[in-house]
């Protein structure tokens, strides 16, 4: 089944000190109007915070662990239009199915999974709807790509917008892999940091 694609050009904002620095994906998704996704939005120690707001959007946000500049899934927390939105995922999953991050938004139940090994390749999917994430290019040329299949409404666009200023390896196994050896390499670097003179 074919569906409606839009697209979201990267930008970044490096004024003043790095810690103020801001990146994310902004543009126009049809009948949805302008949407614009920032992270880090918000830092506390070592927690960050993606936001994602426009002319119809729900202001959605999520904060987890920091990971790079973006949060991840570890101790993550989603709010949507104000309201607290309990996540589920199961991290021994030995599938990307069964590794997907599960939610209950608005009453209806959410699943956003890895549809590939690679972790560019993402689909948020709720009974009749689905929409497929993709980011693709370098640098400033770096588009975010959403294609909606069924009828979405205003809600769904806001969390697959949310979900690309989410660093969410973890719903592959190799991913998985990867973000806990670079844990461990920093946490690592921090107990054999040595010490004043």
């Amino acid at each position: 089944m074919r569906g409606r694609t839009y697209t979201l050009d990267r930008w970044e904002d490096r004024s003043g000190h790095r810690l103020a620095w801001k990146f994310g994906y902004r543009g126009t998704a049809g009948e949805f109007g302008r949407i614009e996704v920032v992270y880090p939005a918000r830092r506390h120690g070592d927690r960050h915070g993606t936001e994602v707001r426009g002319d119809t959007v729900p202001a959605t946000s999520f904060d987890g662990w920091a990971y790079g500049r973006k949060p991840s899934l570890h101790l993550a927390k989603l709010s949507v239009g104000g309201e607290g939105i309990r996540l589920r995922r199961n991290r021994w999953a030995q599938t990307r199915a069964g590794r997907a991050l599960r939610m209950r938004v608005a009453g209806r139940e959410y699943r956003y999974l890895a549809t590939s090994a690679r972790h560019r390749d993402r689909s948020l999917i709720r009974k009749g709807v689905e929409i497929r994430a993709s980011r693709h290019g370098r640098g400033a040329r770096k588009k975010a790509a959403f294609t909606v299949v069924g009828p979405a409404d205003a809600t769904d666009l806001a969390l697959a917008a949310v979900m690309c200023g989410v660093n969410t390896r973890n719903l592959t196994r190799g991913g998985a892999v990867r973000a806990f050896f670079n844990r461990s390499l920093g946490w690592l670097d921090i107990l054999v940091m040595p010490g004043p003179p």
